[in-house]
């Protein structure tokens, strides 16, 4: 049985990504786990709080998770767990990745605040850092099935054949078309799409409805938005690459963006290149 991983702070956004990937899971007979890093507040620490206080916080999480856990049961009838943590993000969700050995994982994204805009926040940071796919659902959008898939591919960055096997996982798990799109400021770079191997060498394509675009535009991100409304897909999937600090400093990640700008759930394909 294939499972994955929810994270959930209980906001309005984490709810809703929590009945989307309940809705998947009653559709695909998935397991579900509901992942909550409980924090402390600053006043507490300020205050030092006993053990006591910190224990009292833990039973009070154990509940709401339960409850929750006992909730998605009765209205999806799917097998659902809870996993509560401490710590560093990013850690701890790693070790729930490798308790429960899950699929993939399902995060809810709010709006870009001035807060988020500066430093990030945990969907951008876990993009980067975590080897697993990521479903990222906009707070608005309910789950209506996953009939076209957009794969805005990047020709000047390399294909893992680990990121290939998790595209080709959800284009047959949804039975859904996929078209792949590539935006390039130069012409010559459509030569390099043609000839591409990476996107069918050992791979069947005869029962998969798919499709190729490319167009030449100097903005990336503002024509894959107009081609996610074109299509009227139901997934946006990219595959974010990691810059060095050079790098870094003249380059923004186009996925983490998307993250933020897109109106239909966007899947983070980890490249799992080390």
């Amino acid at each position: 049985m294939k499972t994955i991983i929810v994270c959930t702070d209980f906001s309005k956004e984490a709810e809703n990504a929590t009945h989307y990937a309940a809705s998947i899971a009653k559709e695909n007979q998935y397991k579900m786990v509901l992942f909550n890093l409980q924090s402390v507040s600053i006043h507490a620490l300020n205050a030092q709080a006993s053990a006591d206080f910190f224990y009292e916080q833990t039973l009070k999480n154990q509940k709401k998770l339960s409850d929750k856990v006992n909730e998605i049961n009765t209205m999806y009838s799917i097998e659902t767990e809870y996993h509560l943590a401490s710590g560093s993000f990013i850690d701890e969700l790693n070790n729930c990745i490798q308790i429960t050995n899950c699929d993939f994982i399902v995060m809810g994204m709010a709006e870009k605040t001035l807060e988020q805009r500066l430093l990030g926040n945990t969907v951008t940071k876990a993009i980067h850092r975590i080897k697993k796919p990521i479903l990222i659902v906009p707070g608005h959008i309910e789950y209506t099935g996953v009939r076209k898939i957009l794969f805005a591919y990047d020709t000047h960055k390399c294909m893992s054949w680990s990121a290939m096997n998790d595209i080709y996982y959800f284009i047959n798990e949804f039975n859904a078309e996929i078209e792949v799109f590539n935006v390039s400021e130069s012409l010559e770079d459509f030569t390099e799409v043609i000839q591409d191997i990476d996107l069918n060498s050992g791979y069947d394509m005869d029962d998969i409805k798919y499709s190729f675009k490319m167009i030449q535009s100097m903005e990336v991100v503002k024509a894959i938005e107009e081609e996610v409304k074109l299509t009227n897909a139901d997934l946006l999937t990219m595959i974010p690459y990691r810059y060095n600090l050079v790098e870094s400093l003249f380059h923004r990640s186009k996925t983490a963006i998307m993250a933020y700008k897109n109106k239909v759930p966007l899947l983070s394909i980890p490249l799992n290149i080390d």
